[in-house]
C-alpha cells in the first residue's frame, strides 16, 4: 500500500514538473511542496504506528477479544484505503485540469 502511494506521488511529481516546464515563468513554491510532502509522510508514519499497535493487540488477544481486535484492524485498513483513494482521486482531478489544452482565447491572451 505504501509502495503504491509513493509510486503514484512520484509519478505526479514528475508529471507536474513536465507540465510546469511548459508554462511561462511560473515557479513552484518548493517550500510548500516539501512541507506538504513532509506532512503526508508524518501522517503515513502515524497510520503505520496505529496499525502496528492494533495488530500487536490482535496477536496478543484471546477468545472474543481476538474477534474485537480483528474488527479494529479491518476497520483501520478500510479507513486507510478510503483515505488513499480520496487522495488519488484529488490528484487525478488536478492532473486532468493540468492536461487540458488551452482554448483559442487562452492562446490569444498568452500572446498579449
Amino acid at each position: 500500500m505504501k509502495t503504491t502511494l509513493i509510486t503514484v506521488l512520484a509519478g505526479l511529481a514528475i508529471w507536474a514538473g513536465v507540465a510546469r516546464s511548459q508554462e511561462p515563468a511560473a515557479k513552484p513554491d518548493m517550500h510548500a511542496m516539501m512541507a506538504g510532502q513532509q506532512k503526508m509522510m508524518m501522517s503515513m508514519q502515524a497510520s503505520d504506528k496505529k496499525l502496528d499497535d492494533l495488530v500487536a493487540k490482535l496477536n496478543a488477544a484471546k477468545g472474543n477479544d481476538r474477534i474485537d481486535s480483528l474488527v479494529a484492524v479491518v476497520n483501520e485498513l478500510v479507513a486507510e484505503r478510503k483515505q488513499m483513494t480520496g487522495m488519488m482521486a484529488m490528484h487525478g482531478g488536478m492532473m486532468h485540469m493540468m492536461m487540458q489544452k488551452p482554448t483559442d482565447d487562452d492562446h490569444v491572451e498568452h500572446h498579449k
